[in-house]
């Protein structure tokens, strides 16, 4: 067997688990007997999300760059938001995503290097976008955060001062995620990669779909 179908195997094995997982989520969290046994768990899916897409890489030591990178710029402004509200607003985070540091679950650094490489191999399939990458990278990053809010604070992922989410939010998400696409760009770590396209449209799936109930 070739390298290149080993590689196209490990895909698309990848790619399945990721489906299982999220679609098991799906179910879970849809049913109210089984959501108060999942909910500790979800944390566990996006550190086995990120494993999946570091699998997957096809490039490890950018990987590893860039996730790094992400994660002290996007850890970093969650910290600053949770103990100052100079970020985002006046907002605390919940026990459901696992441990903490500093007020902040420690897994939310590492979604936003999930989000940001995932948005950045999307915007790269169409080729119509140009040199507008950055902005419509954000964007996508942007568009996940919108319809993933009202899932995180009715699971209690995290919670707002006065229940509703201010516009600042959005703001600040828009900014800290430019400086990521900007990031990925510049130095030339994003790639094209199935797995992470699958990954981000499963959690869009994911987040969606929970927002009917």
């Amino acid at each position: 067997m070739t390298r290149i179908k080993l590689i196209k195997n490990k895909d698309a094995l990848l790619q399945v688990i990721l489906v299982v997982i999220y679609f098991v989520g799906i179910i879970g969290f849809s049913q109210a007997k089984f959501r108060d046994t999942l909910l500790p768990a979800s944390g566990v899916v996006l550190y086995l999300s990120t494993l999946a897409i570091a699998l997957a890489s096809k490039n490890k030591t950018k990987f590893i760059v860039f996730m790094s990178i992400a994660f002290l710029i996007g850890f970093g402004a969650e910290v600053i938001g949770v103990n100052t509200a100079y970020l985002f607003g006046n907002y605390v985070y919940g026990v459901n995503l696992g441990p903490k540091l500093l007020n902040v679950s420690i897994v939310i650094g590492l979604l936003w290097g999930v989000l940001a490489l995932g948005a950045a191999s999307m915007v790269d399939q169409i080729s119509l976008f140009g040199r507008w990458k950055v902005f419509f990278g954000a964007a996508i990053m942007l568009g996940v955060d919108l319809i993933m809010e009202p899932v995180a604070i009715a699971n209690q992922f995290w919670s707002w001062e006065g229940g509703d989410v201010p516009l600042y939010n959005y703001v600040c998400w828009f900014l800290v995620a430019i400086l990521l696409q900007l990031i990925l760009r510049k130095f030339k770590l994003n790639e094209k990669n199935k797995v992470y396209n699958t990954l981000l449209i499963l959690m869009v799936v994911f987040f969606g779909f929970l927002n009917l109930y």
